[in-house]
């Protein structure tokens, strides 16, 4: 566990520094995510999370994507918690909203996650969230090929000054692993900041701002893209 652990620092910081030192080419977007996520409680140890995100561009306005997500949540002990699930993703393709002829793209992701939250100080929390994806990538003959595995690594800082609201700011990190990968072992780096309302026990909104600044296979395109981010969060128990 411990030499893996090195291992994963060092690709971080290998992907961190190689697009520092190419020629950046920079394309800015600015888009609107739109989103609905379901928590059911099952019981003490197993949530489910449904989610369902409709992305689109702002200028002009047009889809980018849309991305069903569905994972089962087991707790454990000491504020971990670990997961798998399944991920659909419809991507259009060129992506660039200037134009309107597109087609697209369909992509599939079995997914394994683990989490730990704890305690700062009294209302202030840290999240830690390791996720590993295994992408399929729709072929034009309606076959899924297997593309690459990508690791994410997500800092998240939580302040709730009462219990109905909470405060968020988090970094996302996302590399690139497998034969495929060339040029682009950094994937995107994702920050931003959020507050989140329920304005009932078991429903609320959460407004937020982030950035997502992505690779793009040739290693030297990017994507600078600045994200309005809108969800309604919805939670259920089974056995009330």
């Amino acid at each position: 566990m411990h030499h893996a652990f090195k291992t994963f620092v060092v690709v971080i910081l290998i992907a961190i520094t190689l697009p520092l030192n190419a020629q950046k080419n920079i394309e800015s977007q600015q888009l609107l995510w739109a989103g609905y996520s379901l928590k059911v409680q099952i019981n003490e140890t197993y949530l489910l999370r449904q989610e369902l995100e409709e992305r689109t561009y702002w200028f002009p306005w047009r889809q980018h994507q849309f991305i069903s997500r569905t994972m089962l949540d087991r707790k454990l002990n000491n504020g971990w918690s670990t997961a798998l699930g399944f991920v659909y993703l419809q991507q259009a393709q060129p992506q660039d909203p200037e134009v309107k002829d597109f087609k697209n793209s369909l992509e599939l992701r079995p997914v394994a996650e683990l989490a730990y939250t704890h305690d700062i100080i009294s209302k202030v929390t840290l999240g830690h969230r390791y996720w590993t994806e295994f992408r399929f990538f729709e072929q034009s003959n309606g076959d899924y090929d297997f593309g690459t595995i990508r690791a994410r690594y997500k800092i998240e800082l939580r302040y709730a000054p009462i219990s109905q609201l909470t405060f968020k700011a988090f970094e996302e990190l996302h590399v690139n692993i497998g034969n495929k990968v060339v040029q682009n072992i950094f994937d995107q780096n994702r920050i931003g900041i959020s507050a989140q309302y329920m304005f009932l026990e078991n429903l609320g909104v959460e407004v937020g701002y982030f950035n997502w600044y992505q690779q793009r296979s040739t290693g030297v395109d990017f994507y600078d893209r600045n994200i309005v981010r809108f969800t309604v969060h919805h939670k259920l128990k089974l056995n009330n």
